[in-house]
This record gives C-alpha cells, sequence and structure tokens, in this order.
C-alpha cells in the first residue's frame, strides 16, 4: 500500500519465482530520501520460522525514519533451501534492494545495513562480506555501510550439535566437516574477516542458545 507522505508506506515485493522468495517493504512517512536496513529473520536456518516476528523491528525502525527491507528466503525443510538455496537467496533478495531504489528513489542507496537475529546473524554477516563473483554469492553484491548481528552465529563448524539450533547446520550445508569442509569455511562469518564493512554485534553473556 501507498498511503501517501504522512503515514508509512508497506510494500509485499517479489524478487522471484517461488513463493519464499520475496520481501516486505516499509517506508517511513515524508518525502525525503531515507536509508535503509535489511532485516534477515532467524529462527535455526528452518522453514517452521519466518520474517513475521521481525515486523514490529521494521515498524520501529520506519518510526524513526529509516526504511526497512525485510526478506524471506528458502530455508532447510524447503524445497531448495540449505546449501546453496538459502544462500543464494539471501544475496538475490539484498540485491534487489537496486530494484527497489528505481521504484522508490526516496531509497538512499549510498546508505544501506544489513541487521539479522541468531541464524539471521549469520547470514547478514556472510552477505555483507560477500566477494564479487563467489558462489553462492553473486556476480555484483551490493555494497553496504555494516551489518548488526544480534545473538549471530558465527562459527558453524563450533556450533553443529546433535541438539537444539545446532543440529540444523548439517542440513544446512548438506554434511559435516568432514564431507563438505569448504562449505562451512565459505558459510561462517568468523571464517571470513575481515568482513571490509563496519560491524555491530549485540550478543547476552548468558545467551543458552548461541553461546
Amino acid at each position: 500500500t501507498d498511503p501517501g507522505a504522512d503515514t508509512i508506506g508497506q510494500w509485499i515485493v517479489a524478487w522471484g519465482d517461488d513463493p519464499r522468495q520475496l520481501g516486505e517493504l516499509r517506508l517511513p512517512a515524508g518525502t525525503g530520501r531515507v536509508p535503509l536496513v535489511v532485516l534477515v529473520h532467524g529462527g535455526c536456518w528452518r522453514a517452521a520460522y519466518d520474517r513475521t516476528h521481525l515486523a514490529a523491528m521494521a515498524t520501529a525502525l520506519a518510526r524513526e525514519g529509516v526504511a526497512t527491507w525485510t526478506i524471506a528466503y528458502r530455508r532447510v525443510g524447503d524445497t531448495g533451501g540449505g546449501w546453496p538455496g538459502t544462500f543464494d537467496d539471501v544475496a538475490r533478495a539484498v540485491d534487489h534492494v537496486r530494484a527497489l531504489a528505481a521504484a522508490h528513489p526516496r531509497l538512499d542507496t549510498t546508505h544501506v545495513a544489513l541487521a539479522g537475529h541468531s541464524a539471521g546473524g549469520q547470514l547478514a554477516l556472510w552477505a555483507a562480506s560477500r566477494r564479487a563473483g563467489e558462489s553462492p554469492g553473486g556476480a555484483a553484491p551490493l555494497r553496504v555501510r555494516g551489518v548488526v548481528a544480534l545473538a549471530p552465529i558465527t562459527d558453524l563448524a563450533r556450533y553443529a550439535t546433535p541438539q537444539g539450533c545446532g543440529s540444523a547446520v548439517v542440513p544446512l550445508l548438506g554434511g559435516d566437516t568432514a564431507t563438505v569442509a569448504a562449505r562451512y569455511t565459505q558459510a561462517s562469518p568468523v571464517a571470513r574477516v575481515p568482513l571490509r564493512v563496519a560491524v555491530a554485534i549485540v550478543h547476552g553473556a548468558a545467551d543458552p542458545t548461541v553461546p
């Protein structure tokens, strides 16, 4: 919907053919150019969890004058989810910001940041670290100013366990470290340092899910 300059605008935008390949754009009230935050939801990379829990954060940021692009992507349990589909989807959704800006000129593509929680934090850090031509990753990754990671999973090899959220790592990457070691290196933000962008990590010292 586009209610006008006095209220937040909101659109659901598809960037692929799969029903999960879409995002939710929110534009702050007003007429001037605005920065953008790409929001990446968490949920152990599993199909049971989606972008809906980030709606309040997206709305709050829009009220503060920041546009948000809350992306969906195929996850473990979805057809095409896991490696490389999940990563390709996140890359394509982030890079779709260019098309969004063409349709909504208020978006300032020189002031874009990524933010994500838990598994979404891992994906946001990974997306920010992409190099041109990497696979998965995209031919020409969108340049971003920085990334804010909330309780991110940064080392997939250490996090892979038989219990809890860690049990999703092997399905996500299609094998363990003995069989697909290169994927763990490609996907783990800690192995991609320096990310070459500003990074802020917010993490509780007593977090039981992501120590």
